[in-house]
């Protein structure tokens, strides 16, 4: 570690509370003092040092511990590591940790696996009944190290064109969990009761191809809009948490119940669990976080919304690429809208827009909003980039400035924290003249509408065709006198929607379109057809 302030002697780490420390030594092998109370009364670990810090001076210091309860045993060999960052003496000084080079030595019982970040460095050894692995994030800094550990059963590829080598480790047997409600069914059906399901016959080994492919289609597509990663390998792993997944760098932690079909699903949690479209996209989402998270990590609390957000934007991309269906492109948008603009239990009914703006973070959440941080960071936080991506096309170049400027952003900020202002500051390197609303050369108009606000417009568009020509009226309300906004227009000649041109409105206002002479006779016209903009409600009015 390298000393950054004069005076510190007391250094705070943070470290799982069940984790006890034994011994800390300095880079001369003497002993240190260090604070450690009872794992059930103030668990915080420090180090006392023997002298003040030195500003630029690179320190060493060598922490011995141990501990158990940190790794969970959910049987079947499927176990999860808790203390996903702090299972190692990690700086709470930052928002995600430290960004370091790791080197770590595993030992443990044979007839396991154990898959880590980075890359492993030499064969794995024997020592007895002991299996020694070693793994190592080489040149690359990280945020965070981590690993996942049970008895897989492993299957890889090696994609040519992303470059990387695409792994995935699914447990053998189903964790207890699951087992127990196996157990259930079979005794009902003993019993003689039908219970007309399959879960029975779950088997999460069987979906190494879809999650191989999920992985090799998103990081082919996220290299192509964000740049290429400097990892040489993703490994999807199964974790025995059924209700959430999280990417570490290299190292993404599925839900089990991801790596089953919608049918066992939907025995298993209803209906609407089983359907629900987080399973179509978790994996995609979790590959994003290498880019968003990871490679461009965030400075506080009131950043984070881009990690989520982006990662929840890049899904898009990859429900419009590789779903390859635009119905599904929109749909998704629509969810994310909703969302954002519908009163919830989970929200203790209220709207999440109205409870604050994205940069508050998790003070979204209280006693009175619920759990509004998750309804509104993250779909919001990828509106926010949408529509700043939807501005930036181009019928003709598409979205080549939009990749551009995130290529810029990411190899600007690479491997760094970053704030919101750090990514507005791209954006106005980019934007194009039509994002210019007040001649200034700056987003502030747009930043401070929807990142720092909380306003939500709608629209009407009133039109007519009168053969190849297109007369229409736009009226925006619901917002303050200085909200202003782009709105796109679309026709569809048979093939689609094709963009005819933005509309620039300020404030409650209507504005005339005029008579839009056009190529052919369209059948039908739309505001923000591909959910360019989000909105309360837009309503299409054809005369």
């Amino acid at each position: 570690m390298r000393a950054l302030q004069p005076g510190v002697r007391v250094l705070p780490f943070d470290l799982f509370r069940t984790l006890r420390v034994s011994r800390v030594r300095d880079d001369g092998g003497r002993d240190l003092n260090f604070i450690q109370e009872s794992k059930d009364h103030d668990a915080d670990f420090a180090v006392i040092l023997p002298e003040a810090l030195q500003p630029g001076k690179d320190y060493k210091l060598t922490v011995e511990y141990g501990g158990g309860d940190a790794m969970r045993d959910s049987g079947g060999g499927n176990y999860i590591l808790l203390p996903r960052s702090t299972w190692y003496p990690n700086n709470p000084q930052t928002s995600f940790g430290d960004r370091a080079t790791f080197s770590m030595t595993f030992r443990y019982p044979k007839g396991h696996m154990l898959v880590g970040v980075g890359a492993p460095t030499e064969a794995e050894t024997r020592e007895g009944d002991i299996t020694v692995t070693k793994w190592s994030s080489g040149q690359t800094e990280l945020a965070v190290a981590g690993f996942n550990y049970g008895r897989f059963k492993k299957k890889n590829l090696m994609d040519k064109d992303s470059g990387y080598d695409i792994e995935f480790y699914a447990n053998t047997e189903v964790p207890d969990e699951l087992k127990r409600i196996q157990m259930n069914i079979e005794r009902a059906e003993a019993a003689g009761i039908q219970t007309m399901t399959t879960l029975g016959s779950i088997s999460t080994t069987k979906m190494a191809d879809s999650a191989i492919a999920d992985a090799q289609n998103a990081t082919r597509l996220y290299n192509a809009y964000f740049g290429k990663l400097p990892y040489t390998r993703i490994a999807m792993s199964q974790q025995p948490a059924g209700n959430f997944g999280q990417a570490w760098p290299t190292l993404v932690y599925m839900p089990y119940t991801a790596f089953m079909d919608t049918t066992q699903r939907t025995q298993l949690m209803g209906v609407q669990g089983g359907t629900n479209s987080f399973w179509k996209y978790v994996g995609a989402h979790e590959v994003a976080h290498q880019w968003w998270g990871h490679i461009v990590g965030w400075k506080s609390y009131r950043d984070q919304w881009m990690s989520e957000g982006f990662a929840e934007f890049s899904t898009s991309l990859y429900a419009f690429y590789i779903r390859r269906d635009i119905n599904k492109f929109i749909d998704f948008w629509e969810e994310q809208r909703q969302q954002i603009t519908t009163a919830t239990q989970r929200t203790e009914g209220k709207k999440p827009y109205t409870v604050g703006a994205v940069t508050q973070g998790w003070r979204l959440n209280s006693g009175k909003t619920g759990s509004t941080y998750q309804n509104l960071a993250y779909p919001k936080g990828a509106y926010i980039l949408h529509m700043i991506r939807m501005m930036m096309f181009d019928n003709k170049t598409g979205d080549d400035q939009f990749r551009e400027m995130m290529k810029d952003f990411i190899q600007s900020h690479y491997n760094k924290d970053v704030s919101t202002e750090d990514f507005k500051r791209v954006v106005e390197k980019h934007m194009t003249q039509t994002m210019n609303l007040r001649g200034d050369g700056r987003m502030d108009w747009f930043f401070d509408q929807w990142v720092y606000g909380t306003e939500m417009p709608s629209y009407r568009f009133e039109y007519q065709i009168n053969g190849d020509t297109l007369l229409g009226r736009i009226t925006q309300s619901g917002v303050s006198d200085n909200f202003k906004m782009l709105v796109p227009v679309y026709a569809d000649f048979g093939n689609g929607w094709y963009q005819l041109g933005r509309a620039t409105i300020t404030g409650n206002a209507t504005v005339e379109l005029g008579q839009i002479k056009l190529p052919m006779a369209p059948k039908r016209a739309a505001l923000a057809a591909l959910k360019d903009v989000l909105a309360a409600e837009i309503k299409d009015v054809k005369k």
